[in-house]
């Protein structure tokens, strides 16, 4: 499993979900050989239709509609013949648990491959795990039998409702060059029934004065690094591991928190820091996390300048902390507002999707 450090390389840049169907949507109406349409809408429509095809390769690499590769690369080969020749279909699949994932098409270059792939359900399923937003959850790798992918970023792309298809962008990179004779990409684990909420976070209930405790930290980060805050903030690294710690708030107790959903644990402000402690659960069988927004009486809103993260164990269940801190004097704590955007993951599906195939083929 990737480290956390590379979850989220390349995903910056993807085209938008409008722009990924119709480029689909035209690709069918060309596989199927739709002339009349494409005499109706003659030689401008054409072109229009070569721009966005070209567009969207420029963009994502390799074509988000490989599922179609016969027209849409005779397309690019006309305009492009360099770029054709980068664009290898694969079209060969793997059902595991109720999904089938379809490698469609991938792009070696050295050391690095950008893959496109696909889920849907399996033929004859009765279950719906494909329906919108998705995740590989850092399960996946590709493999040429001498050499093994070491760091990569996955990218949902987008849904096509009527093919009952997820599309995923998925870069990988190994420590030496990729031998296209033989290769094979797998996956894992899905996180299916993603979604994100936005709702507003309490602060009637936050206090002065709290119980604060030393807690061993997964992680931290932020705006301010950890030389730039203030002494009451600053942590150590006592433990017997030499790992960091530092102290939070010691309010709600692990038991009462949820091990599925989201629990404010505590909210504090004192020695001139906003501090807001949030449960995320389990974290282990799913992937929960929030976007913290301060707001002031004129609707100016910032993000935390600092936050911490560690667990904490109770039998068999981990459970996430994030503690968010804002640093700065607040005269009137009363007059400010905080919203959040949760994000939730849903569901884990562990499974054995492997595909193997030849560069070429």
């Amino acid at each position: 499993m990737f480290g956390n450090k590379y979850k989220k390389a390349y995903n910056a840049i993807a085209p938008s979900q409008e722009l990924v169907l119709e480029t689909i949507k035209r690709a069918k109406a060309e596989k199927n050989g739709d002339e009349k349409k494409t005499r109706k809408n003659g030689f401008v429509q054409k072109l229009a239709f070569v721009t966005v095809a070209i567009t969207v390769c420029f963009v994502t690499a390799i074509p988000v509609c490989a599922a179609y590769i016969p027209a849409f690369y005779k397309i690019v080969e006309f305009v492009s013949p360099v770029l054709a020749d980068q664009l290898v279909p694969i079209e060969k699949s793997s059902t595991s648990q109720g999904i089938t994932m379809q490698v469609e098409a991938i792009n070696l270059v050295g050391n690095q491959a950008d893959i496109i792939i696909s889920l849907q359900d399996a033929e004859n399923s009765k279950q719906d795990l494909v329906h919108g937003t998705m995740d590989l959850y850092d399960s996946y790798g590709l493999s040429d039998y001498t050499n093994n992918s070491v760091i990569g970023g996955c990218h949902f792309l987008t849904y096509d409702a009527v093919e009952d298809k997820a599309y995923f962008q998925v870069t990988v990179q190994a420590d030496k060059d990729y031998q296209a004779d033989k290769m094979q990409f797998q996956v894992r684990s899905v996180l299916c029934n993603k979604y994100e909420e936005t709702k507003d976070v309490d602060l009637s209930g936050i206090v002065d004065t709290a119980n604060t405790k030393w807690v061993t930290l997964s992680g931290s980060g932020g705006i301010l690094s950890e030389e730039e805050l203030p002494d009451s903030l600053r942590g150590d690294s006592d433990t017997a591991e030499d790992l960091p710690r530092t102290k939070v708030l010691d309010e709600l107790k692990v038991a009462d928190c949820a091990a599925d959903d989201f629990t404010v644990t505590g909210i504090a402000y004192m020695d001139g820091v906003l501090r807001v402690q949030m449960c995320m659960g389990d974290n282990w069988r799913s992937d929960r996390h929030v976007q913290l927004f301060l707001q002031d009486s004129n609707g100016n809103e910032r993000y935390s300048d600092h936050s911490v993260s560690w667990n904490e164990e109770i039998g068999d269940t981990s459970y996430q902390f994030y503690e968010f801190w804002y640093i700065e004097d607040i005269a009137e704590i009363e007059a400010y507002s905080m919203y959040g955007i949760f994000h939730d993951s849903g569901e884990l599906i562990e499974g054995n999707w492997t595909v193997t195939f030849r560069v070429g083929d």
